[in-house]
């Protein structure tokens, strides 16, 4: 009987996602290992990798032990390699960028909350124009459930220097901020259903899970906003046919 690839612990799998983020498309799993590792190689500092937030958090482990976690997260369907320029370089999955994508939008939030604590008011938001559109529109779906109006001021801010289709989304959420004290529990709800084909976007590979019941292929269905808690996100352990068989 084959033996299924299990992942890595949900908080490893974050970690190691985490890393990859600032080398995608530009090094591969020895750069990647060194970053999880703490290495104080001169290449890596003069690339401010040691600023990332996974930076060290395997300090303890040898970098063999680490490139085997790496190659695990490559054999479970996070990460893979692609060759460019002759090179191979580690990129996000459909699966590894969607968790990854979650937790980039919920650190941008916790950013937000850190700056309004200390009465921090950001020069410029120039940071998040020409990221990634999807985690960009989750960040403001996220915003815009958590039905807060402190955030409304930044939110103007960004609103002034981002492209059109951004701002369109970003004025969309204000004005519906603005609107939460006057809405009964369902029209607020409501318009959070409205929103959620305009700021949960689909990537453009699908993400293909194994369900855990009848151990089938499907697919995520990205748009549903159950999948995105305060935790982080959460994928289906059941395909919908065995959903709707055993409640």
């Amino acid at each position: 009987m084959k033996t299924k690839n299990i992942p890595l612990p949900e908080p490893e799998l974050r970690v190691i996602l985490r890393a990859a983020d600032d080398i995608i498309d530009e090094g591969g799993r020895t750069l990647l290992s060194k970053i999880l590792k703490g290495s104080k190689e001169r290449k890596l500092l003069e690339l401010g990798l040691d600023r990332n937030p996974s930076y060290g958090f395997y300090r303890d482990l040898s970098l063999e032990q680490i490139t085997d976690k790496v190659d695990h997260m490559i054999r479970t369907g996070f990460l893979e390699t692609e060759v460019v320029n002759k090179l191979p370089r580690i990129v996000f999955t459909p699966r590894g960028w969607a968790i990854e994508r979650e937790r980039r939008a919920e650190e941008f939030i916790q950013e937000w909350d850190r700056w309004l604590e200390n009465n921090v008011t950001p020069i410029s938001m120039d940071y998040l124009k020409e990221r990634d559109r999807g985690m960009i529109f989750l960040f403001l779906f996220k915003i815009l459930c958590s039905g807060n109006k402190k955030y409304i001021p930044f939110l103007e801010l960004w609103e002034r220097v981002d492209f059109k289709r951004v701002r369109v989304e970003i004025q969309h959420v204000i004005d519906v901020l603005k609107q939460k004290e006057r809405l009964s529990p369902s029209d607020w709800e409501r318009l959070i259903e409205e929103r959620i084909p305009l700021l949960l976007l689909r990537s453009r590979e699908p993400v293909i899970l194994a369900c855990q019941q009848c151990d089938r292929p499907f697919v995520w269905d990205e748009l549903n906003p159950e999948c995105y808690t305060l935790e982080g996100l959460r994928f289906p352990e059941r395909c919908p046919n065995c959903r709707e068989d055993q409640p």
